[in-house]
């Protein structure tokens, strides 16, 4: 067994390594998974960078996101099988052979989904979905995406396109806004040009960015912030206007039952092409440095995967 793994915080990849790793056992209430493909993430590189490092032990193996067979199963788990396709959800620990978890974390996937769009149906497309469900825009809205051109950018500008609600797209670069050439786009403008009034918006930033999109935003509307691309957190004083929202606090939150109607509605979204992600690599566990630089390629047009078996 293989893992991608953090003895320290600090930069990916100055502090990752891969490493050979005891086989794991299942405890009496869960389950082995033998991954199948992983994906990498920003949440997986801020993690490791230390940003939560409070609630982080080390070590650390990334990986939010991924899907793999069910490879063991503990004496008293029941209603799952031997070679069961599963989304291995509620930690990290997808970028290893295999990962550990209670059996009630293993959500089931459709037999008609593939590996890659299954590695890749949580993350982003459950925070699209959560947050659009929050936001409730109504046709005809102009709602703002900043860092439109990554992959849950994407999956909102489709998600706000199919009811009819009216997008403003901000980028970082004309090549950003290039490889957008193929989506919904109302307009697409550079992060810092002027803004006009919203009534809503989705931000990934936070610091500056965010606080502008913020102050855009008409009375009554929200805007929905949901990362900290650019390491800052959103300035205090901008009152109501802001809802967070964590993916994780949401899934820890919820039942088992509202989890899985959620992922059903999520993998919905990525038959009809709503939330599917685009692939540009697969990697093996051993060739993460290449993985990770690939990753950060600015003109890089799909998700990076990690795919252990291979």
């Amino acid at each position: 067994m293989l893992r991608i793994v953090a003895h320290r915080f600090g930069a990916p990849a100055d502090v990752l390594v891969c490493e050979p790793a005891p086989l794991l056992e299942p405890t009496p209430s869960g389950v082995v998974v033998r991954m199948r493909a992983s994906a990498i993430n920003p949440s997986d590189l801020v993690s490791v960078s230390g940003a939560y490092s409070f609630r982080i032990p080390l070590p650390f193996v990334p990986g939010f996101e991924g899907v793999g067979v069910i490879d063991a199963i503990g004496a008293e788990v029941s209603g799952l099988g031997i070679g069961r396709r599963v989304l291995p959800l509620g930690s990290a620990g997808g970028w290893q052979s295999c990962k550990a978890l209670p059996a009630a974390w293993c959500m089931e996937v459709p037999d008609d989904l593939s590996d890659e769009q299954a590695a890749t149906a949580y993350v982003n497309p459950l925070t699209a979905r959560l947050m659009l469900r929050a936001l409730a825009p109504s046709p005809g809205m102009l709602v703002a995406v900043n860092a439109a051109n990554s992959a849950i950018g994407r999956i909102l500008l489709r998600l706000l396109d199919a009811i009819k609600v009216r997008s403003l797209a901000i980028v970082r670069s004309k090549q950003a806004m290039e490889l957008l050439a193929d989506e919904p786009i109302c307009n697409v403008i550079l992060a810092g040009e002027v803004l006009p009034p919203l009534d809503g918006g989705f931000d990934a930033i936070g610091g500056d960015h965010g606080a502008a999109m913020a102050q855009a935003i008409r009375p009554g509307g929200a805007l929905m912030h949901y990362g900290m691309l650019s390491g800052r957190p959103l300035p205090p004083g901008l009152g109501s206007v802001v809802k967070p929202l964590w993916l994780r606090n949401r899934v820890h939150a919820a039942s088992r039952a509202e989890l899985r109607a959620a992922m059903t509605e999520v993998f919905d979204d990525i038959r009809s092409g709503l939330a599917a992600t685009t692939i540009e690599a697969c990697y093996p566990l051993s060739a993460y440095r290449a993985a990770l630089a690939h990753n950060a390629q600015a003109s890089r047009r799909g998700k990076i995967l990690f795919t252990p078996q291979l």
